[in-house]
């Protein structure tokens, strides 16, 4: 489980697990990593970033892994002949190990396959000892606890996000497209669940037309899909309307939450190749995501076209930028007034229009004296949420000069229709 909370007035992705380390534990030093074998049994309060197992060695461990790495079960590692092992293998994991599959992707498929077929046989996984100190809404369903231990079913990648498996998939950017900052795994090689590889490579394999680049994107697990050509279209007309404005001939411009590139690639387009611009987001898998799409689309190969694009770090609004200041500022702004719920909403769910104050608290800082926002938002919250969001920019000082518009149709009952805005605005 995973809560969204605010550190130093920033969001940040914390799980239950390192909310009670950061009471329980020291942070480890960078320099000093804890090395804990399968011998060590922590406690939910110990739990570690890092994990040695034989014959591979020591192993960063994500975030999404640990509960069931630092569980009591044991980890063990099945290479090639031991795949055929299916029963062997399910009994390991019904037991609360990890399996850690190694070999052909073929084999592990079938092994994966088989775990799915008994999956029922698992839902009683660890049920004792969840029960243990938990009131009835904190106990787990036994659909949570099947899908919990389908995931302990792991491969593993060395230290550059290669898989170890034949034939290796190619997944450019592995860590981050499974939620985790980039060298985190300080030049060790990381643990993926399969199901979770196999998420990532359905979602990458669906793509997405955007009428206005003539071009189609993917979009990664957690990553918002850019499937409304109206967004697009309105951000295309304003960054149009700005052709009055008087742009320097290499304009500066900084997508703050890219998600997939689409705006970033949309912004190559309109403002010219000259145009420098830096994309960032709060989750790594959308950089990722970025980064594939502008590589995909904009290869160095061709006239050096992506050397103007600046895919930076993930970090939350405006964390990830340097001081500097930009022509144009463009945020496609959370337009659902409701709590964050998990990593996928972020893009969406705004809670109290909490990320849309403190955007604007925080632009003034970044935007040259004459310079443009494009800010994108919805009236999906109804026409509360779009007044709070004229107090908003009234408040910060800035002004409307243009909006861009489009009116979509909904799939709700109560409400048939909502209406797509793009704002350009500046003091």
């Amino acid at each position: 489980m995973q809560l969204i909370v605010i550190v130093n007035r920033q969001r940040c992705l914390v799980s239950v697990q390192e909310m009670h380390s950061c009471f329980a534990i020291k942070k480890r030093s960078q320099s000093k990593r804890v090395k804990l074998c399968q011998s060590d049994k922590p406690t939910e309060f110990e739990m570690h970033a890092f994990y040695s197992v034989n014959p591979i060695g020591e192993l960063y461990i994500p975030e999404e892994c640990r509960e069931a790495v630092f569980a009591r079960g044991s980890v063990k590692l099945f290479t090639n002949q031991e795949l055929e092992q299916l029963s062997r293998i399910f009994t390991h994991i019904q037991r609360g190990g990890v399996a850690i599959v190694e070999g052909e992707w073929e084999q592990i498929i079938s092994v994966t396959d088989y775990v799915n077929r008994h999956k029922r046989e698992l839902s009683t996984t660890g049920s004792e000892r969840d029960r243990k100190g938990k009131s009835r809404h904190q106990r787990s369903t036994p659909k949570q606890n099947r899908e919990a231990a389908i995931s302990k079913l792991m491969c593993w990648a060395d230290k550059d996000g290669s898989l170890q498996v034949s034939p290796t998939p190619e997944l450019p950017y592995l860590l981050e497209l499974i939620g985790e900052p980039p060298n985190v795994n300080e030049d060790c090689p990381f643990l993926v669940p399969v199901v979770t590889i196999q998420s990532i490579q359905s979602a990458l394999e669906e793509t997405y037309p955007i009428d206005a680049l003539g071009v189609s994107l993917v979009a990664s697990k957690n990553v918002l899909a850019p499937r409304s050509q109206e967004t697009v279209a309105c951000f295309q007309e304003a960054m149009q309307s700005l052709e009055s404005y008087d742009l320097p001939n290499r304009p500066v411009i900084a997508d703050v939450g890219c998600g997939s590139g689409c705006l970033t690639l949309l912004a190559h387009q309109e403002f010219g190749e000259n145009a420098v611009i830096y994309a960032s987001d709060i989750l790594p898998e959308a950089i990722a995501t970025t980064r594939i799409n502008v590589q995909n689309l904009l290869p160095l190969s061709k006239n050096h076209k992506a050397e103007n694009i600046h895919v930076l770090p993930a970090g939350d609004l405006f964390e990830p930028f340097t001081t500097q200041q930009f022509d144009v500022v463009i945020f496609n702004a959370p337009w659902v007034v409701a709590r964050v719920r998990n990593r996928s909403e972020l893009a969406i769910h705004d809670e109290k229009q909490q990320t849309l104050r403190r955007f604007f608290e925080q632009v003034p800082n970044y935007l040259k004296p004459d310079g443009r926002i494009l800010l994108g938002y919805a009236d999906a919250s109804g026409p509360k949420a779009i007044s709070n969001l004229e107090t908003i920019i009234a408040e910060s000082g800035f002004t409307c000069s243009n909006i861009s518009k489009r009116r979509v149709a909904t799939h709700r009952s109560k409400r048939k229709w909502e209406h797509i805005q793009v704002f350009v605005l500046c003091k």
